[in-house]
């Protein structure tokens, strides 16, 4: 997976626009994440390869596990960054920014202490728009 900073349309844009559901219908009924907050969400690769990684989980993932995860999907293996140095920087912003904001959301719940992250009441909610 490539992040491209440059993106223009989002997954949220997409989904909206392709099959005719509005994007609350996509999301929830009951209202239970804003659609800025839900936006903000998935405008980011790495948090949308996060929700779909604890999608698949069926408890706690260390976040060890979840960089080493990100990484193989984002690693070019013709790039000139060492897969270390790309670990390295996906643990720094998963647990500086992108963790955070996911908790923030009730999507995850993120242990600092212990290193791991639960699937929190929101994350079901995502389901369908990252099918």
């Amino acid at each position: 997976m490539t992040i491209h900073t440059d993106r223009l349309t989002t997954a949220l844009d997409r989904r909206a626009s392709g099959g005719g559901d509005s994007l609350e219908t996509s999301l929830a009924l009951d209202g239970s994440i804003p659609r800025v907050a839900a936006q903000r969400v998935l405008d980011n690769d790495r948090r949308r390869e996060v929700l779909r990684c604890l999608l698949t989980e069926e408890g706690p993932l260390e976040v060890r596990t979840l960089v080493a995860r990100i990484a193989d999907t984002e690693h070019d293996p013709t790039a000139v960054t060492p897969l270390l140095d790309l670990r390295q920087r996906i643990h720094v912003s998963l647990c500086q920014t992108h963790l955070p904001l996911l908790e923030k959301h009730h999507i995850l719940t993120y242990d600092r202490d212990h290193g791991h992250v639960v699937p929190d009441v929101t994350l079901p909610v995502f389901e369908s728009v990252l099918e």
